[in-house]
């Protein structure tokens, strides 16, 4: 089974820039490269981040989009996001039953579960995974029993070595720790939110990130003048199997010929 990972589009109204780039010029790439060459995916899956203001017109155009995307996509929030205004322009999309933008997907014997660690209130970035929403997380991991599971979310738990991130990272460190305890086989976590292509070790469970479609977070502060740098934006094509994944970090924009001499 192969799915489709995207994570910090990052969105300004229906066509504006962000930091010198247009992120629905990113968006509208990114997608067109998945038609043409992984249209045979089960699904896709954006980890939050979808629209840098939290404007309707943002989420509106990006449902504009999805709708003649051949492959189903399932969207999740972050620090930059609304959950009110996304529900507002997604009112069908799933969500648990406390209203959190979080549910379960079960496909080929696989169990995959998509969190919510959207923190409220403005200028809020740090994630968070309230008593009710670990809670939901603990008996979605006990329904799994043994069948494989993929756990997606925008904020990681752990520190990564770029302060710009790690200073909003998760707050509920320990009671995610608890809550994965539960599940009896988790076979990777999937996170947004870094702006980096990163794979972590934590406590025994595999984690990757992705780049940003739009703008990305360099990995040395000093390395560049501002916060953000050019390094190339991609997508993860992930690819399931009985003994093994594979993720693939496709930089869709960076994909030239090179003659031989």
């Amino acid at each position: 089974m192969k799915f489709i990972h995207i994570t910090d589009v990052h969105l300004v109204g229906d066509k504006g820039a962000l930091n010198g780039l247009v992120p629905f010029v990113h968006l509208d790439a990114c997608l067109n490269d998945v038609v043409q060459w992984h249209r045979d995916a089960s699904f896709c899956v954006i980890s939050g981040d979808l629209a840098e203001f939290a404007e309707t017109n943002a989420y509106q155009a990006l449902k504009m989009r999805l709708s003649s995307f051949p492959l189903p996509c399932f969207l999740m929030i972050g620090n930059h996001d609304n959950r009110t205004v996304f529900q507002s322009v997604f009112p069908k999309h799933p969500k648990d039953s406390n209203g959190y933008i979080q549910h379960r997907f079960e496909k080929n014997g696989c169990v995959f579960l998509f969190l919510d660690t959207k923190k409220e209130g403005r200028g809020v970035h740090e994630g968070q995974l309230c008593a009710d929403r670990l809670d939901w997380l603990k008996q979605q991991l006990i329904q799994a029993k043994d069948k494989p599971t993929f756990l997606f979310l925008h904020h990681p738990p752990f520190n990564i070595g770029v302060p710009y991130v790690d200073n909003i990272r998760l707050q509920e460190v320990e009671e995610f720790a608890a809550a994965l305890k539960h599940g009896q086989n988790i076979r990777h976590v999937f996170y947004g939110h870094v702006h980096r292509m990163t794979y972590v070790n934590w406590r025994g469970v595999p984690f990757t990130s992705l780049p940003s479609l739009n703008h990305q977070i360099p990995l040395n502060a000093a390395s560049v003048q501002g916060e953000f740098c050019d390094e190339p934006a991609a997508y993860g094509v992930v690819q399931i199997e009985d003994d093994q994944l594979t993720v693939h970090f496709n930089t869709f924009l960076q994909r030239n010929s090179l003659h031989q001499t």
